[in-house]
């Protein structure tokens, strides 16, 4: 604290030399001073008159405050003194018939006299204090701990989905309500703890139980978990039970966890039959394709208000740095409704998932028209085919595809028809069932 005190008043460093200018000093005799006269009350006649000695004894009187004093080769001292005592120093060192000599000067009143002279330094000193205040604003950094099973970059988007992205303002997110919403949003996670240090988060993720897998020692049929047409058996572990083009139901064994007995040969009687086993039972693994069908019923309005594109465009390329734009280059376009198109041109690499901190963008804008369209039948059909396809591929296992659409009308009234979208996927339909061998 005190060597921040000295730093704010400022402080000298001084050398403090007998002055060769002046003769040297007369000793006190007989207890009288020069001239015969009686020393002053408080004069001690054995104490040095000038001369470095005396330069202390009168600093000392003067309620001066030295520090880092020490003795130089000349006989001088060197010492630092506040720089609101240089008045005081000087007086004593005249009384002392001593030169000072300044040295290094230190403090905020000899840094402001510098940054005065440079009046652009201090200027960038500024604007960069304010920058890094206000960036220090901001989050920029998101770590995420403590995942296992669910990808990271999938984590990441729903932080993006529900706000929380590098760049966002402290104040436009609340941490602990996004704590408390994630784990009812984002599948798979059972619990979310945010930390905030500075401008990095870090989540602590704890991911619900995954499905306790089958050890392989105990037995365990491979089931159908939905009906379907099998395509494809491959069975690692155990025994295939259907055959491709069987219908099966869910549920249904498709792999016995099991290897029963080889039947006896034809026309052996009892005597040369095995006798009868249950079989050596295993945890069965295998992977079983099967085609299934997703079917839903959709009401659509043929009645839509549409944006149409007028065919006029203006362009624009933007400086992105987080989540500030920089106007670099634009067009001078009219009021209205846009619809945008954007375009990067160049970005830094990004050491995160998520959008670059910065990139250059190109942006085109679209002047559009809201019109009321009215959609053929053909076209209502075909809209909810892409939305019911698109709802059907996320929800497969991997490697599931959809291979097939068909929709039929079932009912059209006055502004709205209703279809039936049935969409044909091959998928993995295989999941291990545990049983108890009696």
């Amino acid at each position: 604290m005190r060597g921040l005190w000295r730093f704010v008043l400022g402080s000298v460093e001084v050398v403090v030399t007998p002055s060769p200018r002046r003769p040297a000093p007369v000793p006190w005799r007989n207890g009288t001073g020069r001239g015969g006269r009686q020393p002053g009350a408080g004069r001690d006649p054995g104490r040095p008159r000038t001369g470095p000695e005396a330069f202390l004894n009168g600093a000392a009187a003067a309620g001066m405050i030295l520090w880092r004093v020490r003795r130089e080769p000349d006989g001088g001292l060197r010492a630092w003194v506040a720089l609101d005592q240089l008045g005081t120093l000087r007086a004593v060192a005249r009384q002392a018939r001593c030169r000072v000599r300044f040295g290094r000067r230190v403090g905020w009143p000899f840094l402001w006299r510098r940054l005065v002279r440079r009046r652009v330094l201090l200027a960038g000193g500024l604007v960069t204090a304010l920058l890094l205040y206000y960036l220090s604003g901001s989050i920029w950094f998101i770590e995420i701990q403590g995942l296992e099973h669910l990808p990271e970059a999938v984590l990441r988007q729903e932080l993006a989905r529900v706000g929380l992205r590098p760049g966002v303002r402290k104040a436009d997110i609340d941490l602990r309500r996004l704590a408390e919403r994630l784990p009812l949003e984002v599948p798979g996670v059972a619990w979310v703890g945010i930390t905030h240090y500075g401008v990095k988060v870090v989540l602590d993720v704890v991911e619900k139980e995954p499905p306790p897998a089958v050890p392989a020692d105990r037995p365990a049929h491979v089931v159908a978990r939905r009906p379907g047409v099998i395509v494809q058996v491959l069975a690692l572990r155990g025994e295939p039970v259907v055959r491709p083009g069987q219908v099966v139901r869910a549920g249904q064994i498709l792999i016995r966890g099991q290897y029963l007995p080889p039947a006896p040969p034809p026309g052996a009687g009892r005597q040369g039959a095995p006798p009868p086993g249950r079989g050596k039972a295993v945890a069965a693994l295998g992977r079983v394709l099967a085609r299934t069908w997703y079917s839903q019923y959709r009401e659509v309005r043929l009645e839509q208000t549409l944006a149409v594109r007028t065919g006029r465009a203006w362009q624009q390329v933007v400086l992105r740095i987080g989540p500030w734009r920089v106007p670099v280059y634009w067009q001078r376009g009219e009021p209205g409704r846009y619809e945008v198109e954007r375009r990067v041109l160049w970005a830094v690499p990004s050491w995160r998932d998520g959008p670059a901190p910065v990139e250059l963008v190109r942006e085109t804008r679209h002047q559009v028209v809201l019109t009321r369209q009215t959609l053929t039948l053909q076209q209502a059909v075909r809209q909810v085919e892409r939305q019911l396809a698109a709802q059907v591929a996320a929800g497969l296992a991997p490697g599931g595809r959809v291979v097939a659409v068909r929709s039929q009308v079932v009912q059209q009234g006055a502004g709205f028809v209703g279809i039936r979208t049935t969409v044909e996927a091959i998928e993995d339909i295989g999941v291990q069932r545990p049983f108890t061998v009696r």
